[in-house]
This record gives C-alpha cells, structure tokens and sequence, in this order.
C-alpha cells in the first residue's frame, strides 16, 4: 500500500495550520500539537525539518514559533514530504542513490525497473503540482 508516513502528515497539517492564520504571526509547535492531538515532541522535530529545509522560519524568545518561510503557492506537497521522508519512491530501487540490489535486478530479470522509473517521475510531477494553497 502506498501511504505518506505519520511525520509527512503532520507536516502537511502543520503547514495547512500555518496558512489559516494571519500572515506574519507565528504560531508554536505546542499549539499546533495541542490543537491536532500530536505528540508535542514529535511536531516540534517535524518543524524544525520543515524550518531546516526552508520552508518555515523559526523565532526564539516570548512571542518566538514558526511561521511560513515561503509564499504559500510555492510549497509542494512534494516539498513537504521529501523534506520529511527523503526522496519520494515508489519503490526503493527507483529512490536509491546505489544501484538496486533486488535479486531481480542482479540477476537481469527485472521486468518493473524501467516502467516504475516512469510511473514514480509523473508521481512526483503530479503531487509537485499540488500546492499548499491548493489544500486550502
């Protein structure tokens, strides 16, 4: 089955959060977390990928948290899941840096190589072309 994992969700929901408030206000991972039920620990690493990466931007102090980095047009569910997950696959040899070491691929039989390569580019193409304002 293919499915975004728990991090890349609450990511995406993070984000969606974010695009609901008032532009330039900052908003905390614990109200976030509180606000959807996730374990404040978790949203916060979630954030600090997600500010790492350049999509968010990060205040310290009193009135400090995260507010977007980017306009919102120009994040990409893509974006948000890479930047939680890595690469976006399919399945693994279509997303590894080494060559596929299935005992398909090694002995020569693959026969789902070359087709995944092109499924996984219009998978990819297809959820860059979402983005968050599209979620709104």
């Amino acid at each position: 089955m293919l499915r975004l994992s728990r991090k890349a969700e609450y990511g995406i929901i993070a984000l969606k959060y974010m695009l609901s408030r008032p532009a330039g206000q900052t908003c905390s991972a614990r109200e976030i977390a509180e606000r959807y039920n996730i374990p404040v620990e978790l949203m916060a690493k979630v954030l600090q990928k997600l500010a790492k990466d350049g999509m968010l931007q990060s205040a310290q102090g009193v009135y400090g948290g995260y507010g977007l980095a980017l306009p919102p047009a120009r994040i990409s569910v893509a974006d948000i899941v890479e930047s939680i997950d890595g690469p976006i696959g399919i399945v693994e040899c279509v997303t590894s840096e080494e060559e596929c070491k299935c005992v398909q691929y090694t002995t020569g039989v693959c026969n789902i190589s070359d087709p995944f390569v092109r499924i996984q580019g219009k998978f990819k193409n297809f959820l860059s072309g979402i983005s968050l304002v599209d979620l709104n």
